[in-house]
C-alpha cells in the first residue's frame, strides 16, 4: 500500500468517526428537544447580580437602567458592579443609580496587573461581598430583558445548582447587517442549538458568563475559582465543569424571556480573538469533561477532514459535504425557532456553512496555543502562572 493510500484511509477513518459521533448526537438531540419539559420553581429567592466591568461606562448606563427596573421584588435583589480598575467614569455612572429601591453597589477592584485572570479576581471579590442566595452574572455590554431575573430564578428547582442562559448579538436590521454580524449572530445560535441539545439529554458541556446563574452554596462547595485561578478565562465553562464533577445539577433555560443580548464585535480580528479565547478552554475539557473534548475534536476532524479529502477524491469529499449539509439542515429545521432564527435568517446557513468549515478549526488551533488577548492581557505560560502565584 502506497503512502497516499495509507493517508487516505487514515483521513477517511477520522472523518467517518467524526460523522458517526455527529449523527449520533443529532439523533439524541432530536428526541431530547422533543421530550424536554422544564421543572419550574415559583419560590422567590434573594439574588445578587454581578457585573465585572472595565472601561465600559457607556454600556453600563443602558444595562443598569434595565436592571433597576426588573419585574422582580426590589427588596430581593442587589446589583454589584465590580470595576476592574477602569480609567473612565464607571464609578460616576454607577453612582447615578444608587438612589433607587434596588441596592446598587460599586466596588473598585485593584491589582489586575498581578492577577492571572483579572475578571475572576473581580468576580470573586464581588461574590464574597454579596448577599444573595443566587449569583447572576452578565457583561457590561449586554442588555437583559426586564423579566431576566424572574425567569432565571424560576429555573432553580430545589435540585438545581446552576442555570445556563442564552446570549445572542443584538441586530437592528438583519437585511442591512454586514457579513461579519450576520455570521456572528447565526453562529451564536448554531452553537447554542448544539449545547442546548446536550442539556436536553442531561449533558452540560458549556455556558457563557453573559447569562449565567448559580447558587452561592454550589460556588463555595467547589472552592470557588481556586482550581482554575491559573487560567485567564473560563470563569463560566470551567466553573460549570467543577460543579458538574461534584454532582451538582446544571440545566439550560429555554425561556425566551430569559435571553440576553450582547453587542456585536467590531471586526473579524476581534471575532477571531474572542473565539480563540473560548476555544482555549478546549484543552482543559480533556481533564474536566473528556466527552465534550472528543466531541469538539470530532467536529474539527469532520470539518477540515472533509476539505482535505478533495486532495484524494473530489467525489468522496463532495459526498461528505452534502451529507453534512443534509444533517445540519434537518437539525436546523427543528431547533432554530427556539433560538430566534426565523425564515429570513435561515437562508444564511449556506454562507455560514462555508465560513464555519474553516473558522472553527482555525480558532481551535489558535486557542490551544493561547494566541489571543483579553482586555489587554495575554495568557500566562505555566511557569509564569507559578511565579505569579508565589507573589
Amino acid at each position: 500500500m502506497s503512502l497516499k493510500e495509507t493517508l487516505f484511509y487514515i483521513l477517511f477513518a477520522l472523518v467517518s468517526g467524526g460523522f458517526v459521533t455527529y449523527v449520533y448526537f443529532c439523533i439524541r438531540f432530536y428526541f431530547g428537544y422533543k421530550n424536554y419539559k422544564p421543572t419550574l420553581s415559583y419560590t422567590k429567592k434573594t439574588v445578587s447580580v454581578i457585573i465585572v466591568s472595565r472601561n465600559e461606562a457607556d454600556n453600563l448606563r443602558k444595562l443598569l437602567l434595565v436592571l433597576v427596573n426588573q419585574n422582580y421584588p426590589k427588596n430581593l435583589y442587589e446589583v454589584i458592579v465590580a470595576d476592574d480598575d477602569s480609567e473612565d467614569d464607571t464609578e460616576e455612572v454607577v453612582a447615578m443609580y444608587k438612589d433607587n429601591e434596588v441596592s446598587v453597589r460599586y466596588m473598585h477592584i485593584l491589582g489586575r496587573e498581578k492577577a492571572i485572570s483579572p475578571k475572576k479576581q473581580a468576580l470573586e471579590k464581588a461574590i464574597l461581598a454579596s448577599n444573595g442566595e443566587l449569583i447572576l452574572t452578565t457583561d457590561a455590554d449586554c442588555i437583559v430583558p426586564t423579566t431576566w431575573i424572574e425567569k432565571m430564578v424560576e429555573a432553580f428547582a430545589d435540585d438545581v445548582s446552576m442555570v445556563a442562559g442564552y446570549s445572542r448579538t443584538q441586530l437592528n436590521d438583519w437585511a442591512g447587517e454586514s457579513l461579519l454580524h450576520k455570521y456572528e449572530h447565526f453562529d451564536f445560535a448554531a452553537t447554542y442549538m448544539v449545547l442546548g441539545g446536550g442539556y436536553t439529554i442531561g449533558r452540560s458541556w458549556a455556558c457563557i458568563g453573559q447569562n449565567l446563574a448559580y447558587r452561592r452554596s454550589a460556588f463555595e462547595d467547589v472552592g470557588g475559582f481556586d482550581q482554575i485561578r491559573h487560567l485567564i478565562s473560563g470563569d463560566d465553562v470551567n466553573l460549570m465543569q467543577l460543579m458538574r464533577r461534584k454532582g451538582h445539577k446544571i440545566i439550560f433555560n429555554f425561556n425566551p424571556k430569559s435571553y440576553v443580548y450582547t453587542r456585536p464585535v467590531g471586526s473579524w480580528k476581534k471575532l477571531v480573538n474572542q473565539r480563540s479565547r473560548w476555544a482555549s478552554n478546549m484543552k482543559y475539557q480533556l481533564k474536566f469533561d473528556p466527552e465534550f473534548f472528543f466531541i469538539l475534536l470530532s467536529m474539527g476532524l469532520m470539518y477540515w477532514g472533509g476539505v482535505l479529502m478533495f486532495i484524494f477524491s473530489w467525489k468522496i469529499a463532495l459526498s461528505i459535504m452534502i451529507f453534512r449539509w443534509t444533517v445540519e439542515t434537518v437539525f436546523l429545521s427543528y431547533t432554530r425557532k427556539r433560538f430566534g432564527i426565523g425564515n429570513e435568517m435561515a437562508w444564511f446557513y449556506p454562507i455560514w456553512f462555508v465560513i464555519q468549515t474553516f473558522f472553527l478549526v482555525f480558532t481551535m488551533v489558535l486557542g490551544q496555543f493561547n494566541l489571543f488577548s483579553w482586555h489587554g492581557k495575554k495568557p500566562y505560560r505555566r511557569s509564569q502562572s507559578n511565579e505569579a502565584a508565589a507573589v
